[in-house]
């Protein structure tokens, strides 16, 4: 599997120990699946040590009255500070085998994800590398040059399923995701929210899950969030009395659904519909869509 490099305009705001019982591994990890499909809550957190907005996307319904089966498909932030036991909680817990990172090149060298026995990485960059910087300093004069920040994050919801470079990365995206034979797949970019949020709309929707749903999970990255947005706004507040600009970080870090409604409409107008942007530019075919779902749909 080859590395891949590609961002848009988002740029500078890319911002078991098993104790007791005698039964064997697999009849262990069958009981423990059993537990977790009774107690599964959809969009349901995975709390570790070192990083944020790490969601099972089991328990999802589809349409067709199907579930998306636990501990098979992983969206996150950025994984560079995971703890010791972090790392076992994803290989052992959730049986993880393949991570899928999104971000650039520069957001990779300043940030790398640990490496995991046993787990496969690709990196699949969504957007250009522009090499810009992230700090407080750098994101400050950014959005204090900004007409509209809020309006910035809608084009580059739009450039998601416009620029070749994205269309691209989704589309090997894909290619992984079908290739998975067992274990999970993680994928995520830096705040787990834009990128990996998108990416994560498209495996729902082409999963069967209905758009309304697929646009609260969107959402729930605000509730994740929550701690990492307000200290970045307040680093910012720190820097400026400028309105304007803090107001800007705001719109920034989080997510609205104006912006992956924006990426919806893009979808419609250009495509028509949801299956015919899958099926045209992310080679999504109906044998392959039903593949997707025989693996990851019970």
């Amino acid at each position: 599997m080859r590395n891949w490099v590609k961002v848009t305009g988002a740029g500078v705001l890319s911002a078991t120990l098993l104790l007791g019982g005698c039964g064997t591994q697999s009849e262990e990890k069958a009981e423990a699946n059993v537990k977790t499909e009774k107690t599964l809550q959809p969009g349901s957190q995975i709390k570790l040590q070192g990083a944020v907005n790490v969601r099972d996307l089991g328990g999802y319904k589809t349409t067709d009255g199907l579930t998306i089966k636990p501990h098979k498909l992983i969206r996150s932030a950025e994984l560079a500070t995971l703890s010791d036991s972090d790392k076992k909680k994803l290989v052992n817990t959730y049986d993880l085998s393949h991570i899928v990172d999104f971000r650039t090149n520069t957001e990779v060298k300043a940030k790398p994800d640990p490496e995991l026995t046993g787990v496969d990485y690709t990196h699949d960059s969504v957007m250009k590398d522009n090499g810009a910087s992230t700090s407080t300093q750098d994101l400050t004069a950014s959005l204090a040059k900004m007409d509209n920040p809020e309006t910035f994050l809608i084009n580059a919801n739009k450039s998601f399923v416009t620029d070749e470079t994205s269309i691209q990365a989704y589309k090997d995206f894909f290619e992984i995701l079908l290739a998975n034979q067992d274990g999970s797949v993680l994928w995520h970019c830096t705040a787990g929210k834009d990128r990996a949020g998108f990416g994560t709309a498209l495996v729902l929707s082409a999963l069967g899950v209905d758009k309304n749903t697929v646009i609260d999970d969107y959402m729930l990255s605000n509730k994740y969030r929550a701690s990492e947005n307000e200290k970045a706004i307040q680093a910012v507040a720190a820097k400026t009395d400028n309105k304007k600009v803090i107001d800007g970080m705001t719109a920034v870090m989080e997510v609205r659904e104006s912006y992956i409604n924006a990426a919806f409409d893009e979808i419609d107008a250009k495509y028509g519909s949801m299956d015919n942007f899958l099926k045209e530019k992310l080679g999504l075919t109906d044998d392959k869509k039903e593949q997707l779902k025989k693996a990851y749909l019970y």
